[in-house]
């Protein structure tokens, strides 16, 4: 279990990394851009860690059997999707500025939160049925919004990459 943990800590920390330069490297390919980041937006930075995550623990769920597996999935999937916004925006709210450093640092942070709580659930005892429930809806949902909000982008900050002032992914022409 501290081993599943840690080599997700790694997974999801160097893929998520390496991710935000995919959809750049693709020469902007559309279906690249709806599974990575397409821009500098913070929405666009939640993606670092969301499709690394799913990828490892759909992988995971093949080797690794414990009763709080998806409740551990969906924590460690919504971890970094509220940790990363929370530290940029509060940071930037003294700053008045994003700071490189503090926005990459806050990504591991974020990653590495996620699988502490992963330990702390999956190391807990079996867990009452309906958070399986819970976590189902919870990581359909988050699944929806991640593909919806890449191609419809809602008119948002959370949206807006503060470099181009553009939102979302370029539309098929």
């Amino acid at each position: 279990m501290l081993w599943f943990c840690i080599v997700g800590f790694l997974f999801v920390s160097i893929f998520g990394a390496l991710s935000h330069f995919f959809y750049k490297w693709s020469g902007e390919n559309y279906i690249i851009g709806i599974i990575f980041p397409v821009n500098e937006s913070t929405w666009e930075h939640l993606k670092l860690s969301i499709f690394p995550t799913l990828v490892y623990f759909l992988i995971g769920a093949i080797f690794y059997k414990n009763p709080n597996y998806l409740f551990a999935f969906f924590i460690t999937l919504i971890t970094p999707m509220v940790l990363i916004p929370l530290i940029f925006y509060t940071n930037t709210v003294f700053t008045k500025k994003s700071i490189l450093i503090v926005d990459i640092l806050s990504y591991f942070v974020s990653v590495l939160t996620a699988f502490i709580f992963c330990y702390f659930i999956l190391a807990h005892s079996a867990l009452n049925s309906a958070f399986n429930i819970i976590a189902v809806v919870g990581i359909l949902l988050v699944m929806i919004a991640y593909l919806t909000f890449t191609i419809f982008t809602p008119k948002l900050e959370i949206f807006k990459d503060p470099v181009t002032k553009t939102y979302g992914i370029k539309k098929l022409s």
